[in-house]
């Protein structure tokens, strides 16, 4: 039998979800992406302490199988893949990102972004993609957002793996992010 998430917990309620996912549709609008033209690969859940990490943990083994443990920029992040997929936007994402908690305080313990995949362009290099979607974005142009320019290094991962971080610069309102990569997790993990 298949358990979906919202049924497993008081930790994941829909109208948390549902909040999220208007958050994350404000956003794009500020970034002028229409998200229905990129895969969601998968969406992030942000803690604060150690017992809110190993709580959404437990919640989210009931529903799904771990696909990845690994530390990640000096901290633990699971990858646990759902056994019922989470609608978000038009998409099913079965995905779900828990990163144990390092030095951060998140203003809200929930969701916290979804990672979409813009891919390389043949023979495409890490800066040649990071100009291609600055030029064709112009994110680092708009004040009201904030950009942040990564690549994660996950021993073992094959691939590179950049990513584009897009908030808003007053995350009071709506502290979400949308993140930008050129490969779908499952083939990050895979190779």
């Amino acid at each position: 039998m298949t358990v979906s998430l919202f049924t497993c917990s008081d930790l994941a309620t829909e109208a948390d979800f549902e909040h999220f996912q208007q958050q994350i549709h404000q956003l794009a609008q500020a970034m002028q992406l229409d998200l229905a033209k990129y895969e969601i690969d998968h969406v992030a859940i942000r803690v604060n302490s150690e017992d809110n990490a190993r709580n959404w943990l437990a919640l989210l083994t009931k529903c799904g199988t771990i696909l990845s443990d690994n530390i990640v920029n000096g901290r633990r992040i699971y990858l646990i893949q759902l056994d019922a997929p989470l609608h978000i936007l038009g998409q099913s994402v079965d995905i779900v990102e828990l990163p144990f908690p390092k030095n951060t305080c998140y203003p809200l313990e929930s969701w916290e972004h979804i990672e979409i995949v813009m891919p390389f362009n043949e023979g495409e290099s890490i800066s040649q993609w990071l100009c291609r979607l600055e030029e064709k974005f112009l994110w680092n142009q708009l004040t009201t957002l904030h950009v942040k320019v990564s690549e994660p290094k996950v021993e073992g991962e094959q691939l590179p793996n950049p990513s584009i971080a897009v908030s808003f610069a007053d995350k009071r309102e709506n502290p979400v992010c949308i993140k930008v990569h050129p490969y779908n997790i499952k083939t990050i993990i895979e190779v």
